[in-house]
């Protein structure tokens, strides 16, 4: 039906009757490759978000059931997906966080554990003067470790806030290289 109507946006289910809703967001966007995907499931598979995500990140959103708690909830991430934006339930972003950073060297980045706590209290939406305090450490030293962080993810330019969501993108998009074995190891 997609190919009929060529969506702006889908939505959909993991688990639907005749094909599952990762094989359907594929087959929607290998015809109609400006659509956007949103994914609703009520399963936190990683699995089934690396798989999502393997044919790029822009324009897609994958969120537990859980965390949309009206409708103005999913018109607002229809509506960042639609605009270019990846949209992760926060709960999947702290758990590919913490496989990212286990299998850190797998992907080439070997960050040192500040820098991978400093991508963790990113990806939850914290700013530097936070993480500054969370972690006890100076702003310059926050500013330090992410330079260093953001040059090992080969992001060199852009805002504060534009090296930040280049960084958490970067992050989802590169989970899909960690070996599918690895995902399940993670609690």
């Amino acid at each position: 039906m997609a190919g009929e109507a060529v969506p702006d946006v889908a939505i959909l289910d993991v688990w639907m009757p005749k094909v599952d809703g990762i094989q359907a967001a594929h087959d929607i966007r290998n015809q109609n490759p400006d659509s956007a995907i949103v994914v609703i499931s009520s399963y936190e598979d990683l699995n089934l978000v690396t798989d999502l995500m393997q044919n790029g990140v822009e324009r897609k959103a994958y969120l537990s059931k859980d965390s949309i708690s009206d409708i103005t909830d999913l018109v607002g991430i229809v509506d960042a997906v639609h605009e270019g934006h990846t949209v992760l339930d926060s709960g999947i972003v702290q758990r590919m966080a913490c496989l990212y950073y286990k299998h850190s060297a797998i992907l080439g980045t070997d960050s040192n554990e500040v820098e991978q706590d400093i991508l963790g209290l990113m990806t939850e939406g914290y700013d530097e003067n936070h993480i500054s305090e969370f972690l006890h450490l100076d702003r310059s030293q926050v500013v330090e470790c992410l330079a260093s962080l953001y040059e090992k993810l080969g992001i060199f330019n852009g805002t504060a806030e534009e090296q930040r969501l280049l960084a958490i993108r970067t992050l989802v998009g590169q989970i899909h290289k960690v070996p599918l074995s690895a995902a399940y190891v993670v609690s």
